[in-house]
């Protein structure tokens, strides 16, 4: 029974890390499709079109939220499977590693990367596509390991537990 309600409590934080995960990486690709799509608003030597550049931030933070609220819908459909393997082997060999992690959260994008983009046989993506992917699957990760994956596994201590007190 123990080990029911941990796992329970488990699937919570894994489903509310999972949500703010995305929603970070999401965001940070939102962010690079507002600096791509607008470039003006990112040069720093004031020849932009907004006077003031507190407003040229808020502008841009506006619209990478915006890109990255959006992002997120696509990005959530897209990364279901390759997550979801990801979070059930970090679970059961109890992978805590922020390190260990980081690979698997990049190996996650690098795999929804290539199976989005529509290349043709023998061509490789961009060195940008890459850069922007990898650490789009970082940062969700990194923020994915701070709520839920620094305690990977944990729950199964429980049936450790149990198995000891029946030996007992």
């Amino acid at each position: 029974m123990k080990l029911i309600l941990f796992l329970t409590g488990r699937l919570i934080v894994i489903a509310f890390a999972l949500l703010v995960a995305l929603l970070a990486g999401s965001l940070f690709i939102g962010f690079g499709l507002a600096a791509g799509m607008f470039p003006e608003l990112m040069t720093a030597d004031g020849s932009t079109v907004f006077a003031d550049p507190e407003i040229e931030r808020s502008v841009l933070a506006a619209i990478s939220f915006l890109f990255g609220i959006m992002a997120s819908f696509q990005v959530a459909g897209l990364m279901v499977l390759p997550v979801t393997i990801a979070i059930a082997v970090t679970e059961m060999m109890r992978w805590r590693s922020l390190a260990v992690q980081l690979v698997i959260g990049g190996l996650c994008a690098l795999f929804v990367m290539f199976s989005v983009l529509d290349l043709p046989t023998g061509q490789l993506p961009s060195n940008g596509t890459v850069i922007v992917s990898l650490a789009a699957g970082f940062v969700a990760t990194f923020f994915y390991w701070l709520i839920a994956g620094r305690n990977a596994g944990e729950w199964l201590s429980a049936l450790d537990q149990e198995d000891a007190d029946r030996e007992g």
